[in-house]
């Protein structure tokens, strides 16, 4: 892979002002839209080679950047990783945390516009695919599509899950009409999806030798078996548990992915692309294996992660708390009580989720004396997932260029238990599958501890219920941003019942509704497209 990111980034522009301006709406005049992209690259200059559409298919991915890199938490943060009952925002009266959610809220904006900026892209790609008259084999435009349609149907899916039935747009805006279409028909968005995730693993490779961070056959099928188990439980589809069973066992036998000896190396900059993971946010600034790019803001491509989960406050030999907290992140996401309770005594992947309060710190690298963290944290532990060994002199220190998992195969695994127990109620390969995850556990504890777990730290289970399952994906994957969609799917199922069974971070918060299991549409959007109508409750 040797495409320029100056070409990326000037093909993206090209055709990203007059689209955004069409969807957003606000201050757009039919004048503007008919203006041509300044520059050079315009459909008939740019979209003609296999090396111009290696360019073109990056621009979906890129637009990822945008949630994941952020100084304040917009969106990503503050739109997925809260709420749920696993963590819980610093300052109690945060609105997202306590569901005071208005369609005013800036955090689902942004997600909402990049989402449907991502698609834009995607929409590009395919509109001007068919046109590109100088490919050296027409034989090589299905994969095109097929990365377009996979990420397409990966921001369909955001909107999906967060927003319900959204506005369908496959096909490129050029009017203000075009733009302001209605809610679609319930079922529909998940239609196209599913569509063009079984389009997307037909025809993507199984693998790109020469680069990563692209999207494979397997990531369209353990996206596709994921977005299946969700319908089946969304929509009371049990056939849709057997359609997901069949997509997830591709993924599971084709022999290509494994769980990681050690836990850990699922959150190291130094194991980003391992065994484990289908796909991941690359988050570097963009090189000859990985071109991503940057943000549209103008931002590195890393994520803000030590802001929300650094240790904010430790005492050593320098002293002084404030000075440090500000120096070394703000730690404005503590992990509930709920969570850690929820760890097996001697569970390893504890020490991987979480930084806790009077734990050792071992400054001797630093030729520093050693210390004990003291964090901002009401509970006491704030999390330390891709941020374990905690580095101070990391600059800028609140920037990280970790790539995020965003599809690890232990999500595949559990998730095919949950479907062969509740389709099928196949006990004994839930119990095999849910048991691998667990039997890594144990060995990631002799890595930690040189040697062997003793008998009750994880063991396997002799049979698996969906609490069993619920449990090991709840600590298995803690602040992974999967837990509140986990809640919804399983309230909407009836496997739980949220308003009763779950406690969130602050005792007093009493606010969840049924009208929570989707977000308000922004008002923004409401306002420049008259077809739209607001979700139940807002």
């Amino acid at each position: 892979m040797t495409t320029n990111r100056r070409t990326l980034r000037r093909a993206a522009l090209a055709v990203a002002v007059p689209f955004g301006c069409a969807l957003a709406l606000a201050n757009c005049d039919d004048d503007f839209l008919d203006t041509q992209p300044l520059g050079s690259l315009t459909g008939s200059t740019f979209y003609q080679t296999e090396q111009d559409f290696d360019a073109a298919t990056l621009g979906p991915y890129s637009t990822m950047l945008n949630l994941t890199f952020d100084q304040n938490g917009l969106g990503w943060w503050n739109g997925f990783l809260l709420p749920d009952d696993d963590v819980r925002f610093r300052d109690p009266n945060n609105a997202n945390d306590f569901f005071n959610w208005n369609a005013n809220n800036g955090d689902f904006a942004w997600v909402w516009q990049q989402s449907y900026l991502g698609i834009m892209r995607a929409n590009v790609v395919l509109e001007q695919l068919p046109l590109a008259a100088n490919f050296s084999d027409e034989a090589n435009k299905p994969r095109y599509e097929a990365e377009a349609r996979y990420m397409r149907a990966y921001w369909y899916f955001i909107l999906a899950r967060n927003w319900g039935d959204v506005p369908i747009i496959t096909e490129v805006v050029s009017s203000v009409e075009a733009a302001q279409a209605p809610n679609s028909a319930s079922g529909e968005v998940w239609d196209l999806i599913e569509e063009d995730l079984e389009f997307a693993a037909a025809n993507l490779p199984e693998a790109f030798p020469n680069e990563v961070g692209r999207a494979t056959r397997y990531t369209a099928l353990a996206l596709l078996g994921k977005v299946e188990l969700y319908r089946a439980q969304w929509f009371d589809s049990p056939a849709k548990y057997g359609e997901a069973i069949e997509h997830l066992e591709q993924v599971v036998s084709s022999g290509r992915f494994s769980l990681m000896p050690d836990y850990g190396d699922n959150f190291r900059e130094s194991a980003e692309n391992n065994a484990e993971s289908l796909f991941e946010v690359q988050a570097t600034a963009g090189d000859n294996v990985n071109a991503w790019g940057t943000t549209d803001t103008g931002g590195a491509a890393g994520h803000a992660w030590t802001i929300y989960v650094s240790p904010s406050c430790y005492y050593g030999p320098n002293g002084g708390c404030a000075p440090q907290a500000w120096g070394h992140g703000y730690g404005q996401i503590e992990f509930t009580q709920s969570l850690i309770d929820e760890f097996e005594e001697g569970d390893p992947r504890f020490y991987y989720t979480a930084y806790s309060t009077g734990e050792p710190y071992a400054w001797e690298q630093y030729n520093m004396e050693g210390g004990q963290f003291r964090l901002w944290s009401g509970t006491g532990h704030t999390p330390a997932k891709y941020n374990r060994p905690f580095d101070p002199n990391r600059f800028p220190n609140n920037l990280s260029t970790n790539n995020l998992r965003i599809i690890r195969y232990a999500d595949v695994l559990l998730m095919l238990a949950e479907a062969e127990l509740l389709g099928n109620n196949n006990v004994a390969r839930a119990t095999e599958l849910v048991n691998q995850v667990r039997a890594r556990a144990r060995q990631t504890y002799q890595i930690l501890n040189g040697s062997p777990a003793p008998a009750d730290v994880v063991p396997d289970r002799a049979a698996v219920t969906i609490d069993d399952i619920a449990h090991e994906r709840r600590v298995e994957l803690a602040s992974e941003v999967h837990r509140y969609d986990d809640l919804v799917r399983w309230h909407r199922a009836g496997l739980i019942d949220i308003a009763t069974d779950i406690t969130w971070g602050y005792p007093d918060n009493d606010n969840w509704t049924e009208t929570h299991l989707l977000k308000p549409i922004p008002q923004g959007e409401l306002q420049i497209n008259p077809n739209l109508q607001q979700n139940p409750g807002y």
